[in-house]
Protein backbone atom coordinates (compact mmCIF):
# COMPACT_ATOMS: atom_id res chain seq x y z
CA UNK A 1 0.00 0.00 0.00
CA UNK A 2 2.86 2.24 0.80
CA UNK A 3 4.68 1.80 -2.35
CA UNK A 4 1.38 2.43 -4.45
CA UNK A 5 0.96 5.61 -2.40
CA UNK A 6 4.99 6.41 -3.14
CA UNK A 7 4.20 6.18 -7.11
CA UNK A 8 1.45 7.97 -7.23
CA UNK A 9 2.90 10.90 -5.20
CA UNK A 10 5.31 10.63 -7.93
CA UNK A 11 3.12 10.88 -11.35
CA UNK A 12 1.02 13.48 -8.97
CA UNK A 13 4.62 15.73 -8.50
CA UNK A 14 5.64 14.58 -12.79
CA UNK A 15 2.58 16.45 -14.14
CA UNK A 16 2.51 19.26 -11.90
CA UNK A 17 5.97 19.82 -13.36
CA UNK A 18 4.47 19.47 -16.72
CA UNK A 19 1.54 21.31 -16.57
CA UNK A 20 2.73 24.51 -14.20
CA UNK A 21 1.07 27.79 -14.50
CA UNK A 22 2.09 29.20 -18.08
CA UNK A 23 2.82 33.17 -18.60
CA UNK A 24 0.10 34.99 -18.38
CA UNK A 25 -1.14 35.46 -22.11
CA UNK A 26 -1.71 38.90 -22.06
CA UNK A 27 1.34 39.74 -21.50
CA UNK A 28 2.58 37.76 -24.77
CA UNK A 29 2.73 39.85 -27.92
CA UNK A 30 2.50 38.54 -31.62
CA UNK A 31 4.26 40.54 -34.53
CA UNK A 32 1.83 40.35 -37.45
CA UNK A 33 2.87 41.35 -41.20
CA UNK A 34 1.16 41.79 -43.76
CA UNK A 35 1.34 42.77 -47.21
CA UNK A 36 2.14 42.26 -51.11
CA UNK A 37 5.34 41.56 -53.40
CA UNK A 38 6.01 42.63 -56.84
CA UNK A 39 8.28 40.40 -58.01
CA UNK A 40 9.38 39.67 -62.51
CA UNK A 41 10.56 35.79 -61.43
CA UNK A 42 8.14 33.18 -60.48
CA UNK A 43 10.99 31.45 -58.59
CA UNK A 44 10.42 34.10 -55.94
CA UNK A 45 7.09 32.04 -54.71
CA UNK A 46 9.44 28.70 -53.98
CA UNK A 47 11.19 30.50 -51.43
CA UNK A 48 10.50 31.06 -47.99
CA UNK A 49 10.00 34.62 -46.47
CA UNK A 50 10.89 34.89 -43.08
CA UNK A 51 10.04 37.22 -39.49
CA UNK A 52 13.58 37.11 -37.82
CA UNK A 53 14.20 38.67 -34.22
CA UNK A 54 17.52 38.28 -33.13
CA UNK A 55 18.94 35.91 -35.64
CA UNK A 56 15.64 33.53 -34.91
CA UNK A 57 13.11 33.20 -37.37
CA UNK A 58 9.91 33.48 -35.89
CA UNK A 59 7.59 33.30 -38.47
CA UNK A 60 7.67 31.79 -42.10
CA UNK A 61 5.41 31.74 -45.06
CA UNK A 62 5.39 31.42 -48.85
CA UNK A 63 3.57 33.88 -50.87
CA UNK A 64 0.47 33.31 -52.90
CA UNK A 65 0.54 33.63 -56.47
CA UNK A 66 -0.54 37.12 -56.05
CA UNK A 67 2.60 38.04 -54.12
CA UNK A 68 0.49 38.56 -51.16
CA UNK A 69 1.41 37.10 -47.61
CA UNK A 70 0.68 37.32 -43.86
CA UNK A 71 3.03 36.28 -41.29
CA UNK A 72 3.11 36.07 -37.28
CA UNK A 73 5.43 35.08 -34.64
CA UNK A 74 6.05 35.87 -30.94
CA UNK A 75 7.39 39.31 -30.38
CA UNK A 76 8.54 40.86 -26.77
CA UNK A 77 10.62 43.87 -27.35
CA UNK A 78 13.26 45.14 -29.67
CA UNK A 79 13.68 45.37 -33.63
CA UNK A 80 12.87 42.30 -36.20
CA UNK A 81 13.31 41.87 -39.69
CA UNK A 82 10.76 40.38 -42.73
CA UNK A 83 13.41 38.74 -44.41
CA UNK A 84 13.63 36.98 -48.07
CA UNK A 85 16.18 34.34 -48.31
CA UNK A 86 17.66 35.01 -52.68
CA UNK A 87 16.07 38.29 -53.60
CA UNK A 88 16.92 41.53 -53.18
CA UNK A 89 14.49 44.50 -52.40
CA UNK A 90 14.31 47.43 -54.18
CA UNK A 91 11.73 50.06 -52.71
CA UNK A 92 8.59 49.32 -50.62
CA UNK A 93 5.84 51.44 -49.08
CA UNK A 94 3.55 51.34 -45.88
CA UNK A 95 2.41 53.61 -43.40
CA UNK A 96 4.25 52.58 -40.23
CA UNK A 97 7.30 55.14 -39.83
CA UNK A 98 10.83 54.13 -39.00
CA UNK A 99 11.15 50.83 -41.16
CA UNK A 100 14.50 50.44 -43.54
CA UNK A 101 15.78 48.47 -45.90
CA UNK A 102 18.76 46.76 -45.16
CA UNK A 103 22.22 46.80 -46.42
CA UNK A 104 22.24 43.47 -47.85
CA UNK A 105 18.69 44.68 -49.41
CA UNK A 106 17.20 41.15 -48.27
CA UNK A 107 14.95 42.25 -45.47
CA UNK A 108 13.40 45.16 -44.04
CA UNK A 109 13.97 46.30 -41.00
CA UNK A 110 11.19 47.13 -38.56
CA UNK A 111 12.01 49.51 -35.25
CA UNK A 112 10.86 48.53 -31.70
CA UNK A 113 7.35 48.61 -30.69
CA UNK A 114 6.02 48.10 -34.33
CA UNK A 115 3.92 44.66 -33.18
CA UNK A 116 1.42 45.15 -37.00
CA UNK A 117 2.41 46.31 -39.87
CA UNK A 118 1.14 46.25 -43.51
CA UNK A 119 3.78 46.52 -46.95
CA UNK A 120 1.12 47.89 -49.48
CA UNK A 121 3.75 47.07 -52.01
CA UNK A 122 7.53 45.17 -51.53
CA UNK A 123 9.40 45.78 -55.07
CA UNK A 124 11.71 43.30 -55.79
CA UNK A 125 14.97 44.02 -57.30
Amino acid sequence: MKFRFKIQAIFCVLFLLLVQCKEDDASIFRAYVEGKITYSDAKFLEDPIHLVKDKKIIAETFPKESGSFVLAGPYDKGTYKFQLKNFRIRSFSTDTQGCKISSDSLSIEIPDGVTYIIFNDITLK
